[in-house]
């Protein structure tokens, strides 16, 4: 583990960058089957893009997960329980505005998202690549 991470050294840490263009191989998918999508008004993308993602991970990396660490064993894998319940937890959040396909689609991230939490032990990181993974998404394929 690294001590609690400010911006600037996330975007020299190595692994933070290979999370960072994890969705590239997605993104490329969607932009070859859809072309890029801008139906959507600015103030929509800046919700999507920004807004949820930063309400999403204060309520569930910042809030959940610590309180699920604390409660649960040791981390004694890359993946802790409480990222594994969090994003579970995550994911069932998203069966209210997303079919279930979708919302099973965010398992994956969502455990990315939880692994930079206690990886570089802030919220930073992980709102970042949710930032931008909402990003990507919404660019290439019109909605989430």
């Amino acid at each position: 583990m690294i001590k609690q991470s400010n911006i600037k050294n996330l975007f020299i840490d190595a692994r933070f960058s290979l999370l960072l263009l994890a969705p590239m191989p997605v993104w490329i998918y969607l932009y070859c089957v859809n072309g890029i999508s801008y139906r959507d008004t600015l103030m929509v993308f800046l919700t999507i893009a920004v807004l949820y993602p930063i309400a999403e991970e204060v309520l569930f990396r910042g809030l959940i997960q610590p309180f699920l660490s604390q409660r649960l064993s040791a981390k004694t894998s890359i993946i802790s329980a409480s990222n594994m319940i969090t994003s579970a937890l995550f994911s069932a959040a998203h069966l209210i505005n997303h079919p279930p396909i979708w919302a099973l689609a965010t398992f994956i991230p969502s455990l990315i998202f939880g692994y930079a939490r206690e990886r570089y032990k802030s919220l930073n990181a992980p709102i970042i690549l949710h930032c931008s993974y909402n990003a990507g998404y919404f660019l290439v394929a019109g909605q989430l």
